[in-house]
């Protein structure tokens, strides 16, 4: 499956668009090379994960291990980072301070809540379908952090 894509803009705008271009293609994985391929006669760029003949293509990114197929399964994993060891000069918080702003957290989320419930009972009065399903969604995240406490 070969991804292609042209484009006609001002130097100033290419940088953006390079971004965008790698940050779509790269979640994908479909192909092992990333080509950009410049046309000087059109003033054209191509973003492509193959070569162009008759334009002059650079690499911009290569997938090590990559087989094409478009499934990131089969590429090999990449090695973790060794987990670096906490300083013993560190600096540590007494269990009563960290109980303390536990607390202090538990009551901000359980205002949010409360908040969250009261405009739900007014979306639900007003007949706003749409506000009533984000604050459902609010009470159910909160419900969820709150849990998530010790």
């Amino acid at each position: 499956m070969q991804y292609t894509v042209t484009l006609f803009m001002p130097a100033f705008a290419m940088k953006t668009a390079l971004f965008l271009m790698l940050g779509a293609l790269s979640g994908s994985a479909m192909a092992d090379t990333l080509y950009k391929c410049t046309d000087k006669s059109s003033d054209s760029v191509l973003f492509t994960n193959q070569r162009v003949a008759n334009k002059q293509c650079s690499v911009l990114s290569r997938i090590e291990g990559g087989n094409g197929s478009g499934s990131s399964a089969t590429n090999s994993p990449r090695p973790r980072a060794a987990s670096t060891p906490t300083p013993s000069d560190f600096p540590r918080v007494s269990s009563d301070t960290q109980k303390e702003r536990d607390g202090g957290r538990r009551t901000i989320l359980e205002q949010e809540l409360a908040n969250e419930q009261r405009n739900l009972d007014e979306a639900k009065k007003s007949n706003n379908a749409n506000k009533a399903q984000l604050h459902e969604r609010n009470i159910a995240a909160l419900q969820k952090e709150l849990g998530n406490l010790r």
